[in-house]
């Protein structure tokens, strides 16, 4: 999945968490919402879906991609939600959202570039995202293609829920 569905899907976590938990304890809505955020990436990841490279190409595509696909895509939900609401607590549940969302692709790409080493719960963690993904570790990787709309669905879905 492209992050920038990981992103919406956050998104939706947030902003429904905020919704049923908001008038409650921020910090406990906050870790529930966080938590869920992080099912929701291992849940989304084992539905078949393409990717913007392939892996021969990973170490030369991935800069542009992490720019262009996870950065660009938390500016923009972050960027509406803080025009709408300021940093009111529908903000950080959003932000917690997506932060869960996006925790499993993130540790992949520490380990990746060497800043985390495998070993551990990072390890245990890893195992269990790609043990979770619907190709698994060993088996082909797609590009993008029409088989991928349900992730545009979840995008939509996303800026509706924002855009009220």
């Amino acid at each position: 999945m492209v992050s920038f569905g990981h992103t919406a899907v956050g998104v939706v976590i947030g902003v429904t968490a905020y919704h049923y938990l908001g008038q409650g304890n921020l910090a406990e809505g906050l870790l529930i919402t966080g938590t869920v955020g992080v099912v929701s990436h291992y849940l989304m990841d084992a539905i078949p879906h393409g990717h913007f490279y392939l892996p021969k190409n990973y170490g030369i595509e991935i800069v542009p991609i992490i720019i262009f696909d996870l950065f660009l895509s938390i500016a923009i939900f972050l960027g509406i939600i803080y025009s709408k609401a300021g940093l009111g607590p529908i903000f950080f549940y959003t932000m917690f959202g997506i932060g869960g969302a996006q925790l499993p692709d993130v540790l992949e790409g520490l380990i990746h570039l060497k800043i985390l080493k495998n070993k551990g719960l990072v390890k245990l963690e890893n195992n269990l995202h790609n043990g979770l993904h619907w190709n698994s570790r060993n088996s082909e990787v797609l590009l993008l293609g029409s088989r991928d709309i349900w992730q545009l669905f979840v995008i939509l879905a996303a800026i509706f829920l924002i855009s009220f």
